[in-house]
């Protein structure tokens, strides 16, 4: 609801007869009015608290030409700032932008629901314009363009087509593209998309797997065969994927010095669980008790320890695609890798728990195969005195 107001909003003050788009994403609306030799570019946020908003000329945060508009405390007119970022973190005010921006007060406005700010600049050569947006219900410090900010509520990108219209107005509503043309990945992106790929497959498909096949099998097939082929899964194909995936995500990580994020903990986290979980199993299999009377407590424990891994692997992946990926400048997101997400999230535990019902099988062969190798067992003969 609060799109279609921004859209509803922004395509109310398009003017006709120019060259017009509209991108929205979700409380932000950008529209660009190409007239003559300057753009127009209305920034309307759709929430009742706006501090700042703001747009970049780029896909990502880094090095990004940026204006920056606020509302002006004392008079309400509009303070433009344009600043750039070598890094992510706040971005500083470039004395000397390449391109200057005038802020246009008489678009500016404002109500309970949304507020709209106007800026205008010297076009360049652009038809398809790629930009990064970013939004705070924060104000600034102060009234200076050189105020410090707050960190962003939203933040994201788009993409607008400069050459809509033909001399009329064109507007399109849409989840940060105007149309559906991809735009190719940076070097850095498609390098953490190797990453996301990698350990997507390791934590959310082979891991899964291997806990499967062991639920699943070790009713049926014998112990060194369900044995080795989880041990496979788990150790050799999971770690080398996870090895590869982590190095990826470091190195690019550290190049482009993007800040500490949930992201980047838990993934440590749930490396750290994941080589405890390694060495946990190993354990339990290869150091035996001298006497077994039942089910060790320990493998029930190496059992909810690998739930714990997977269900945490899935919060990661969804974190990932939501929050890490549009922090990099990343496009939206394809629908199909959402539902897959959702279809496994399902898929996973139902097969679980139908492995669960056979427990009561698997407890019944153990406790034969305890009774024959009691039964097998050598008896020792107390030599008389």
């Amino acid at each position: 609801m609060k799109r279609l107001f921004s859209f509803l909003a922004a395509l109310a003050i398009i003017r006709p007869s120019v060259l017009a788009d509209t991108a929205c994403r979700n409380a932000m609306c950008v529209t660009a009015i190409v007239d003559s030799n300057s753009t127009t570019y209305d920034l309307t946020v759709s929430n009742s608290q706006v501090g700042w908003m703001a747009i970049g000329f780029g896909r990502t945060m880094v090095n990004t030409p940026m204006v920056i508009l606020w509302r002006d405390s004392s008079n309400g007119n509009t303070v433009i700032s344009q600043r750039s970022a070598s890094a992510y973190s706040m971005p500083t005010v470039v004395s000397s932008p390449p391109r200057v921006a005038s802020a246009i007060n008489s678009r500016a406005s404002f109500n309970s629901s949304a507020q709209t700010l106007s800026f205008s600049i010297p076009s360049n050569s652009d038809t398809r314009q790629s930009i990064i947006y970013a939004w705070s219900s924060n104000a600034p410090s102060s009234n200076s363009a050189d105020a410090t900010i707050v960190e962003h509520d939203d933040k994201g990108t788009m993409t607008l087509n400069l050459a809509n219209g033909s001399g009329s107005n064109s507007t399109t509503q849409t989840s940060g593209s105007s149309n559906n043309t991809s735009t190719p990945l940076t070097s850095s992106q498609k390098v953490f998309v190797a990453h996301a790929v990698l350990l997507t497959v390791a934590f959310l498909i082979i891991l899964p797997l291997g806990a499967l096949q062991a639920r699943l099998l070790r009713t049926i097939v014998p112990g060194k065969l369900w044995f080795g082929a989880h041990w496979i899964l788990q150790w050799p194909v999971a770690s080398l994927m996870i090895i590869v995936g982590l190095i990826l995500g470091a190195v690019e990580t550290d190049k482009l010095e993007l800040p500490d994020s949930n992201h980047k903990t838990v993934g440590i986290v749930l490396v750290v669980l994941y080589a405890a979980q390694c060495i946990y199993g190993g354990v339990i299999h290869f150091v035996k008790p001298a006497r077994s009377t039942g089910r060790p407590p320990q493998n029930y424990g190496h059992a909810i320890l690998g739930l714990i891994i997977i269900g945490l692997a899935f919060k990661q992946v969804h974190n990932g695609l939501d929050d890490e990926w549009p922090r990099i400048g990343g496009p939206e997101v394809p629908m199909s890798i959402w539902t897959w997400w959702k279809v496994w999230i399902i898929m996973i535990p139902l097969l679980y728990l139908f492995g669960l019902a056979l427990l009561p099988r698997q407890y019944r062969l153990e406790r034969d195969q305890r009774a024959k190798a009691e039964h097998n067992a050598p008896i020792e003969l107390k030599q008389s005195q």
